[in-house]
C-alpha cells in the first residue's frame, strides 16, 4: 500500500491526487480508534492539501468515519464542515470536535441546509438553539421542535410557539416535549387536539406542587400586569414586581417556570446583595454554603428553594437526586437562622428586664432614703 501511495504522490496529476486521497483515507481509518495524535496531525496535514482534488464519494465517506472521533484536528473538521451540506453533514450532527462557539459561527456562515445537520446534534446549549430557532427556516424549527434530546430555553419555545400556529409538525413534535414549562403549555393549549390538551393540562398540574399551584392565579395575574417589564434586567423587574405587590418567592417561581434560570441568579444575588460573578460561581460549582446564605437573605422559602435547585440541576445536566441534599441541608439553615433569632430576642428580653429591676431598685432605693 505504502508503495501504491508513493506512485500516486509522484505521479502528481489532478486525478492521481484525488486516488491518493482515497486511498490514503481508507488507510487511516480503517483503524481510526487505533490512530496516535501526531499521526492524526500529519495526516490532517496532507489532506488538507489533497481535499480540493478528492471525489465527493471520497469526502462523504471520510466525513462519515470521522464523525464521532474525537482527536481529529479541528482545522481538518472545520474544513469538512464548510463542504457541500450533504458531505458536511455527518460532521456538523454529531462530531464531539466542534464547541458551542464552533457552532455559532457555523449558523453565521453556513447555509440553512447546513444548519439542519446542526439541529440534530444532542449536545445544543440554549446560546445555539436561540440561535437557531432565530436564523433558521422552516424544516430547522421541525427538527429543533422534534430534538428531545436538549432543553429549550424560554426564547426559543417563545419562537416555536409562534410558529407552531402555523405549522402543525412544529406544534406536534412541541407538544410531546418533556420540557415544556407551564406557561408554554398555556400558550400551546389553544392550538392541539383533545389528547394533546389532556397531556399538556397534565404537565401543567404535575409540574408544580399543591402549594404553588394555589399561586397559580396569582402569578397568572402578575405575569399580565409586568407584561414587557419582564424582559428587563432584574434590577428594574423587581422594583416593578414590588409595585405590583409580588413576593421574591412569586417571581423567582414566575421566573423558573419560564426557564429563565440565569435571571433567577441575577435577580437573588442582586436581592441577596452578592456580586453576580461570585453568586453565580457559588450556583455553578456547588458552594452550597454562599447559597443558602443568599437564598436565605432573599426571603426564600424551602418550597422556592427546591425549585430553583431542581432548575440548577436541569440547567447543568446533573441527576436531580444530587439535589436533595441542597434542598434538606436548606431547611435546616432555615430552622438555625430561626433558632439563632430566637435566642438573640431572648437574651435582649433578659436584658432589658434586668435592666429594668436594677433601675427600679435604684428608684426604690432612693425613695426610701428620702
Amino acid at each position: 500500500m505504502s508503495v501504491t501511495l508513493l506512485k500516486l504522490a509522484e505521479e502528481g496529476t489532478d486525478s492521481a491526487r484525488a486516488a491518493l486521497f482515497g486511498e490514503l483515507c481508507r488507510l487511516v481509518t480503517d483503524d481510526l480508534d487505533q490512530r496516535t495524535t501526531p499521526e492524526l496531525t500529519i495526516f490532517a496535514e496532507v489532506t488538507l492539501k489533497l481535499y480540493s482534488d478528492a471525489t465527493a464519494d471520497d469526502r462523504v465517506r471520510l466525513a462519515q468515519k470521522l464523525s464521532n472521533c474525537p482527536d481529529i484536528p479541528d482545522t481538518l473538521a472545520k474544513k469538512i464542515a464548510e463542504d457541500d451540506a450533504p458531505i458536511a453533514s455527518p460532521l456538523l450532527a454529531s462530531s464531539p470536535v466542534f464547541s458551542q462557539e464552533d457552532l455559532l459561527q457555523f449558523i453565521q456562515e453556513l447555509s440553512n441546509a447546513h444548519l439542519q445537520a446542526i439541529a440534530h446534534r444532542p449536545d445544543l446549549s440554549s446560546e445555539v438553539s436561540d440561535a437557531l430557532a432565530q436564523k433558521g427556516d422552516t424544516p430547522i424549527h421541525r427538527i429543533l421542535a422534534g430534538n428531545r434530546e436538549i432543553r429549550l430555553s424560554r426564547d426559543a419555545m417563545v419562537c416555536l410557539v409562534r410558529l407552531a400556529a402555523e405549522d402543525s409538525k412544529v406544534r406536534d413534535s412541541l407538544s410531546h416535549r418533556s420540557d415544556l414549562t407551564p406557561a408554554i403549555c398555556q400558550q400551546l393549549l389553544p392550538m392541539v387536539n383533545e389528547d394533546a390538551k389532556k397531556r399538556l393540562t397534565s404537565i401543567i398540574q404535575g409540574a408544580l406542587s399543591q402549594e404553588q399551584l394555589d399561586q397559580i392565579a396569582k402569578i397568572k395575574n402578575l405575569r399580565r400586569e409586568l407584561g414587557h417589564a419582564l424582559d428587563n434586567n432584574m434590577s428594574l423587574l423587581w422594583p416593578d414586581a414590588q409595585r405590583a405587590g409580588a413576593t421574591p418567592d412569586e417571581l423567582v417561581t414566575l421566573l423558573l417556570q419560564d426557564q429563565r434560570f440565569n435571571h433567577v441568579v441575577e435577580l437573588m444575588s442582586l436581592r441577596g446583595r452578592i456580586a453576580q460573578k461570585a453568586f453565580k460561581d457559588a450556583v455553578f460549582n456547588g458552594k452550597l454554603q454562599t447559597v443558602m446564605r443568599t437564598a436565605a437573605r432573599c426571603g426564600l422559602q424551602p418550597q422556592t428553594f427546591s425549585l430553583f435547585v431542581k432548575a440548577r440541576c436541569a440547567h447543568l445536566r446533573i441527576p436531580a437526586k444530587k439535589g436533595s441534599s441542597w434542598i434538606g441541608a436548606y431547611a435546616a439553615h432555615l430552622k438555625e437562622l430561626e433558632a439563632s433569632k430566637e435566642s438573640r430576642c431572648s437574651d435582649f428580653q433578659a436584658n432589658r428586664k434586668g435592666r429594668k429591676s436594677e433601675a427600679s431598685a435604684t428608684v426604690s432605693s432612693r425613695l426610701a432614703f428620702a
